[in-house]
């Protein structure tokens, strides 16, 4: 993978991140703002990179093997990245709810909102769907080992479940019955498709820089920084460069391996806040250990993917 696009790419993340601080700084951004251009990015923007993906693409037999083989991939490597952040908080010291915490903080990356627009971004259209498919194993793991890990002493149920069926994946059975059946969709649907892919990574930016201002703001948050610091540390080096190992190990293509490279090194996974606030009822350690690890992605994300290269 050449460094340089990797670079480039990081380096018009920041730029857009930059404008939407410059935004946030200067004007009132509610909730409601944040929570529309949210479901715009979620709801229309990835799903139209993944039908974007599927219209752009063949669907050969080789394609639906790496599908299956970057959906088992994303389901192993993100339980091992919890239990790598688990055995690590507990060599940090942290103990019961405090290790669980960190290991879905550690553990678990942003591969949606940053790993789908980023990998549309530097690999095209087929980068886009294997990037969603890696990103909906990852909802399996979330509403399932996650909430399990996080929950004291309630029982689980299948009912939470349900979260997996939302739009992104809805989209990649739609898209994938479509190419199966070979429906080739009018040209304007096409068009429709890959003109709302392009907005998925400026708005993601933009929402991203639209959050720092507040959190710069608000002087009341008390968390401690050890467990940001072994967190963000966790997330950001050392579980990727662990993982980036262990592909070495496995006889895959290069581009399922270079895609996995990005999305094992995404900064920590935004539900994570909410998920977190709802099982353990501390929002404040999620908050802060996401925006710092988004933050230090930018330039961890460039240096990973170097040391991914030279193994």
């Amino acid at each position: 993978m050449d460094i340089t696009v990797i670079l480039t790419s990081i380096s018009l993340m920041a730029i857009i991140i930059l404008i939407g601080v410059l935004i946030g700084s200067r004007l009132a951004v509610t909730t409601e703002a944040k929570q529309l251009l949210m479901t715009i990015i979620v709801n229309v923007a990835v799903p139209a990179i993944i039908f974007n993906g599927i219209f752009n693409t063949e669907i050969t037999n080789e394609l639906l093997a790496d599908m299956l083989t970057i959906f088992l991939l994303s389901v192993s490597l993100n339980t091992i990245g919890i239990l790598l952040g688990w055995g690590a908080a507990y060599l940090f010291g942290f103990r019961s709810l405090e290790a669980k915490k960190l290991a879905v903080l550690a553990g678990i990356g942003n591969t949606g909102f940053i790993g789908i627009p980023l990998c549309a971004q530097i690999f095209g259209p087929v980068g886009g769907l294997l990037a969603a498919i890696f990103d909906s194993a990852l909802d399996v793991v979330t509403f399932s080992l996650v909430i399990m890990l996080l929950q004291q002493g309630r029982v689980f149920s299948f009912r939470q479940l349900k979260a997996l069926v939302n739009i992104p994946f809805i989209a990649i059975t739609i898209g994938l019955t479509m190419a199966m059946i070979n429906y080739q969709p009018p040209a304007v649907v096409k068009d429709l498709a890959g003109f709302l892919a392009n907005l998925a990574a400026p708005l993601a930016m933009i929402y991203i820089g639209l959050l720092i201002p507040g959190f710069l703001r608000n002087k009341q948050r008390k968390v401690a920084a050890r467990f940001v610091t072994a967190s963000v540390t966790m997330k950001l080096v050392v579980i990727p460069l662990v993982l980036i190992a262990l592909l070495q190990t496995l006889t895959i293509s290069d581009l399922l391996k270079q895609i996995t490279y990005i999305q094992v090194a995404m900064p920590t996974f935004m539900l994570a806040t909410v998920l977190i606030a709802r099982y353990t009822n501390d929002e404040e350690s999620a908050v802060v250990t996401t925006v710092y690890s988004t933050l230090l992605s930018l330039v961890s994300i460039p240096v990973v993917i170097y040391i991914a290269n030279l193994l």
